[in-house]
């Protein structure tokens, strides 16, 4: 009895040890464009914006809250660290328009006209996010909503001008994931695509491959989330023409969300005194040329070692079949290439059989 217990006693703390998933170790590949993860903490948030830095270059904020690295156990997709966003009422950043809280990445993230990336990152929305909010200049309309901002966005540049809204935003709705390819002309989507559900306090894991231009017949789109292909190759505009495209993340949303000034027809407040904060998380930025450069390596083949390696090019990024459903994946358990979060991980889910239900690894979940 006292040696089961001292295998129980070693299994529970391999498990608390390995709750989370490990940072992937993606080999030395020369088509890796950078690398945006938060693993050295707050220092990776700024001063990163030299040509082939990794990190992040600048942060648009006035309150030190609207952007912070989280520290285990807080939500953290992989590795120790991934950074919460916070934005409310009256969070303008300089001279800009609207409330903000983003961050942007160094020199080569940004995109020119004929460029073709990969991209893999993760948003976690928590359970109280709210997706739209009333229309400030239709609150006679119910149905009138405005979204409650974007997490994901490239904007644009001519190299100092830049005017309306930028041409690609992701965002998260009350009840799905969109993203909104925008009109240069009126700054209004001139299309938004459902991408799949948003499940609240779930780490989505995202994957897109995009070739930039702001010809229709040129420019596409790919995505995928938690390994299924929820855009297939979508032909489109997403950039201007003259401008280059360069990526911001955080929370980006309407000035007027959270006003206390802002009034119904009948004269209540449609806002309270708190300013209507919104917060969401994201881990692990990476960028590359190929599909292979920005997903985790796959485990070495078992058995005779005679499986089919996966297929190259545009295919969806998954060496097992593509499933068929968008259910709820634990962060780091199942990575798009069908890879491991790590070999304590495996040896973990090993031991418990010793103990059933008691060492079943706990969900992260948004405070």
């Amino acid at each position: 009895m006292q040696k089961l217990s001292l295998v129980i006693a070693a299994a529970a703390a391999l498990l608390a040890g390995t709750a989370h998933a490990a940072i992937p170790a993606y080999p030395d590949n020369p088509d890796i464009i950078w690398r945006g993860d938060f693993e050295d903490g707050a220092p990776s948030l700024t001063t990163h914006c030299n040509y082939g830095d990794n990190g992040w270059c600048n942060e648009q904020i006035i309150r030190p809250q609207q952007i912070q690295i989280t520290n285990d156990p807080d939500p953290i997709f992989e590795g120790h660290h991934a950074v919460r966003f916070e934005v409310k009422y009256g969070d303008v950043y300089s001279t800009y328009s609207d409330e903000r809280s983003l961050l942007s990445p160094p020199l080569q993230m940004w995109e020119d006209e004929g460029n073709e990336r990969w991209y893999r990152w993760q948003v976690m929305w928590p359970q109280d996010w709210v997706g739209s909010y009333p229309k400030w200049d239709e609150l006679g309309t119910p149905a009138s909503r405005n979204n409650a901002g974007s997490i994901v966005e490239w904007h644009h540049s001519n190299g100092g001008f830049e005017s309306g809204s930028a041409p690609l935003y992701f965002r998260g709705g009350d009840k799905f994931i969109e993203i909104c390819l925008v009109d240069h002309a009126t700054s209004a989507c001139r299309e938004t695509i459902e991408l799949t559900e948003l499940l609240r306090g779930h780490w989505h894991d995202f994957v897109m491959h995009a070739k930039w231009s702001s010809n229709p017949d040129v420019g596409f789109l790919e995505i995928w989330i938690d390994g299924v292909n929820v855009l297939p190759k979508h032909m489109a505009s997403n950039k201007y023409p003259g401008m280059r495209n360069y990526l911001l993340i955080g929370l980006y949303r309407n000035v007027h969300i959270g006003d206390p000034n802002l009034l119904y027809p009948d004269g209540t407040h449609v806002y309270g005194t708190d300013g209507a904060p919104g917060v969401a998380y994201v881990d692990g930025f990476i960028a590359g040329k190929t599909k292979e450069s920005v997903l985790p390596p796959q485990p070495a083949p078992v058995g005779d070692g005679t499986s089919t390696p996966p297929a190259s090019g545009s295919s969806a990024p998954s060496a097992t079949p593509e499933p068929t459903t968008n259910a709820p994946v634990s962060a780091g358990a199942v990575f798009p290439q069908g890879g491991c979060s790590s070999t304590g991980y495996e040896a973990a889910w090993l031991a418990l059989p010793l103990f059933g239900l008691f060492a079943l690894r706990r969900r992260r979940s948004a405070a």
